[in-house]
């Protein structure tokens, strides 16, 4: 005969098949108990009618019988249990315009032993998933992420826990209709839950009423809820206990547009991704193409590169604007001119001699076109200023021809496919970050823009890394951490560094131009083999070539300047006391390297103040 205590699970006064279909059994008295435990008294029922009237047990007290079935209760209880108890769980969820949801869940567990590791649930498919305090492991089992912690000390009392994450593809869309399906509850907790409740704010006011549906419960956990809605934000608070591998789910219809942008979870991400993989195979196909070089030949070398200015180094190592002012510091070198500089400030460039066939063509039409008006020129004069920008234009044409192969592509096809990358990946961050705004297709083309000025800013900082153009570099640098951080806040950081990685490549490969031919090959590898030596050279190196030609620092200072290696080139050299230099004329300048140095940028800067005004 069935004992009393089992036939209490039998189907109730509840609706039919509420419970049923999650493996749950109704009571006389209403409540629904999970089929887990309807089969465990099942077992305790069949397991005492067996001591009780199986003949081994003929001899054995009914006292003895009793304890017996109350040790291998002990026994089941102890190998099924969950070794603790959520004394609070609380979820606050913030849905977003464009049906994204970020989840911050605060759960208080009292442990009733010491436990050296813990696993903490979240949700299906959680990205940018967090804990606060506590540094876990992060695994996924069905679809669902979990934390593992782990603590040498154990963790034993009461301990509380805050995990935040993200969940989308949360909106579904029926003949116009939107439905938000939201799992408050993630049905992998190990323990039974004394008290949960929960917030969700939505974007905007609602007029419809949620539904609610549990793991064990069905619909019927509604009966078992305090419900409130306060304009966008509902609250919820349940009266009843929840056992271990509970959930709830909510569910709430909405009329037509309420949620906006790409709320479907699969196509905007498949979308943008296919877009940046393209752009990001088009232009490396485009750089293998028509824009490849053969690997440069680089060799430390003392001497300056053969042919070549301190001028046009910035051009040939970065494709920067070409430096006048280094070429006319060269020349001074060289006797040409001299630079003086007045009490007052005043910069004045004196010509010393006619500059002849001993130069090369263009720099006598440069010189010649400086000096058109008298043998001084005043350093902050328009026609300085406008043979200067000439210069600067002329003389990359210069070595634009020279450089390259004829069937060489252009390096701006290029970035500027990197930039649409760029471009791209942060619209499909955006369109997860921005709320429901009036003009948000705006916002987003601006957004668009920016990623491209983005990437921008990141090829000018690894093109311009030779330089040493300390604010290009720290631009760029603060971008490229500035678009990872933006990936991560809105779940496509594998797009953002995507994206900023292309641009970065994109900067390295192209810093040099484009198709270079054998002759543009071998002066470039005499530029960077020059650069070398200065780099690496020893002061005790220095000073013996100081000895030998005291006039050596302010020879090749103009080509250290022009790499961006002056100040580093100048240090080395120390307190030793240089002789005057025969170029430049300043009041009180200083004999050190150093000194003359800072005097030297300080008259460049105007001369640089003289070209941009």
């Amino acid at each position: 005969m069935i004992p009393y205590s089992f036939r209490v699970f039998q189907p109730g006064r509840k609706k039919a098949g509420c419970g049923a279909e999650n493996g749950a059994h109704l009571g006389r008295n209403g409540r629904i108990f999970p089929a887990y435990a309807a089969r465990r008294v099942a077992f305790c029922a069949g397991l005492w009618y067996f001591i009780h009237d199986c003949r081994i047990f003929y001899g054995v007290s009914i006292i003895k019988r009793f304890f017996l079935l109350l040790f291998l209760l002990l026994a089941l209880t102890t190998g099924a249990a969950a070794a603790g108890t959520i004394t609070d769980l609380r979820t606050d969820c913030l849905v977003a315009g464009n049906g994204s949801c970020q989840v911050t869940q605060t759960v208080t567990i009292e442990f009733t032993g010491i436990e050296q590791s813990l696993t903490i649930p979240l949700g299906a498919n959680a990205k940018r998933a967090s804990i606060a305090g506590y540094h876990a492991q992060k695994t996924v089992e069905d679809g669902y992420t979990l934390f593992q912690l782990k603590d040498d000390a154990g963790f034993a009392g009461s301990r509380t826990f805050t995990v935040t994450y993200t969940l989308s593809g949360l909106v579904t869309e029926t003949d116009g209709e939107q439905t938000l399906n939201l799992p408050l509850l993630c049905p992998k907790w190990d323990y039974p839950i004394e008290h949960f409740s929960f917030t969700v704010t939505m974007p905007k006011d609602i007029e419809t009423v949620p539904s609610f549906s549990s793991g064990y419960y069905g619909d019927v956990i509604e009966d078992y809820m305090t419900a409130a809605r306060q304009g966008a934000v509902l609250l919820g608070d349940l009266d009843t206990a929840l056992k271990d591998h509970e959930s709830l789910t909510m569910t709430l219809a909405l009329g037509p547009r309420y949620f906006t942008g790409t709320y479907s979870g699969w196509s905007a991400n498949w979308v943008a991704a296919a877009f940046c993989i393209l752009f990001a195979v088009l232009a490396l196909g485009y750089w293998f193409v028509t824009l490849r070089s053969p690997r440069l030949s680089v060799s430390s070398r003392s001497l300056p590169p053969d042919s070549a200015l301190p001028c046009d180094l910035p051009f040939l190592l970065a494709g920067a604007k070409p430096d006048f002012n280094m070429l006319l510091c060269h020349w001074a070198s060289l006797g040409y001119l001299s630079i003086a500089v007045d009490p007052q400030g005043h910069v004045s460039l004196l010509r010393h001699m006619y500059m002849g066939n001993e130069r090369r063509g263009l720099e006598c039409k440069l010189f010649a076109a400086l000096f058109a008006r008298a043998d001084r020129c005043d350093g902050a004069s328009i026609h300085y200023k406008n043979t200067a920008k000439s210069a600067a234009g002329a003389l990359a044409r210069f070595w634009g021809r020279r450089l390259y192969e004829r069937g060489s592509g252009n390096v701006l096809v290029m970035r500027a496919l990197a930039a649409l990358c760029s471009g791209v990946a942060l619209l499909s961050a955006a369109s997860f970050l921005l709320p429901v705004l009036p003009l948000r297709w705006l916002v987003l083309a601006l957004c668009f823009v920016l990623g491209a000025a983005m990437s921008a800013c990141v090829q000018l900082a690894a093109i311009r890394w030779y330089l040493r153009h300390v604010p290009v570099l720290a631009l760029g640098g603060v971008c490229a951490v500035a678009m990872l951080v933006l990936g991560n806040l809105s779940g496509t950081f594998p797009l953002m560094l995507l994206a900023a990685a292309l641009s970065a490549l994109t900067g390295v490969l192209t810093r040099h131009g484009g198709q270079r031919s054998r002759a543009g090959g071998r002066l470039l590898g005499q530029v960077l083999g020059f650069r070398q030596f200065l780099r690496r050279v020893t002061p005790s190196h220095l000073l013996m070539r100081l000895q030998r030609d005291p006039q050596y620092f302010y020879r090749t200072l103009p080509y250290a300047e022009a790499m961006g290696l002056g100040a580093m080139f100048a240090r080395k050299f120390g307190d030793t006391e240089l002789d005057p230099c025969e170029w430049y004329n300043e009041p009180n300048l200083p004999r050190t390297a150093e000194g003359f140095y800072e005097k030297l940028k300080e008259t460049l800067a105007l001369l640089n103040l003289s070209i941009q005004c």
